[in-house]
């Protein structure tokens, strides 16, 4: 029982790498977005933190 290894058509190969790439620009991009998010999310916290102090030092 032996295997045989046959190499890829390079069309397929070169498309599956087109393919690759695409996912991993979209991955990026994904990334960047909950990048985006987290950051806008950190900021909203110390506002309402800066805010509840002062509101604190106020009283």
């Amino acid at each position: 029982m032996t295997h045989q290894f046959s190499i890829p058509d390079p069309e397929v190969t070169q498309r599956l790498l087109i393919n690759l790439r695409r996912s991993r620009l979209s991955i990026e991009a994904a990334t960047l977005e909950l990048e985006n998010i987290t950051i806008q999310l950190d900021q909203e916290n110390q506002q309402k933190r800066l805010l509840r102090l002062q509101q604190a030092m106020g009283r």
